[in-house]
């Protein structure tokens, strides 16, 4: 008997079976790629309607699916209809608040990953600041790293760059976060100073 494997099974093969009607494969893709969408979304609308637009994008991606020329480009391929679909609310955000078509609701309920919160995010008010003062392509590689638990290997397929791209962008990013932690410890001492 081999060793068994523990692999996770590619993008495109849950793809294809999500095409075929799997929802469960579905699931997984969301389960997957659900903090990267959301934070896509945040970067582009804000906090407020990010789960929303996360939720729309699924969907899209959902029944846009059959129409995929390369299952493999899945990550891409979704990221560019979040980026779409966040750009398209921002137009006509008062429209798209209130209609919502009696298939999404049922598609919601089957799709459990669709309707899980996003969850408690313990970021510190200190590396939020920090995050936001770094250049948003590092703070974004960052936060899906850390945050979202995802490899390099899926970022750069959901961002559509390389994977050296990423590691770079990590690499610098803490970097980066480094300096903007020294720059708050400072002045903070420098706060402290005055006071006394």
């Amino acid at each position: 008997m081999g060793k068994k494997k523990n692999r996770e099974t590619p993008d495109e093969i849950l793809v294809v079976s999500a095409i075929m009607g799997d929802l469960v494969a579905f699931d997984e893709l969301v389960l997957r790629y659900r903090g990267a969408v959301v934070r896509i979304a945040r970067s582009i609308t804000g906090p407020d309607d990010a789960e929303d637009i996360a939720q729309d994008a699924f969907l899209i991606a959902f029944k846009a699916l059959p129409s995929i020329e390369m299952p493999s480009k899945f990550a891409a391929w979704l990221n560019a209809i979040t980026r779409n679909r966040a750009r398209r609310f921002l137009r006509e955000e008062k429209n798209h608040r209130q209609r919502r078509v009696g298939l999404d609701e049922v598609l919601l309920q089957q799709i459990a990953a669709l309707s899980l919160p996003f969850g408690d995010e313990r970021e510190t008010e200190e590396l939020i600041l920090a995050l936001d003062k770094i250049p948003q392509d590092y703070a974004l590689a960052l936060r899906m790293h850390f945050f979202d638990e995802m490899p390099h290997k899926r970022i750069a397929a959901f961002l559509g760059v390389p994977v050296s791209t990423v590691k770079w962008r990590v690499h610098r990013g803490k970097k980066y976060l480094r300096e903007q932690f020294e720059h708050l410890r400072i002045k903070e001492e420098l706060w402290k100073k005055k006071k006394n």
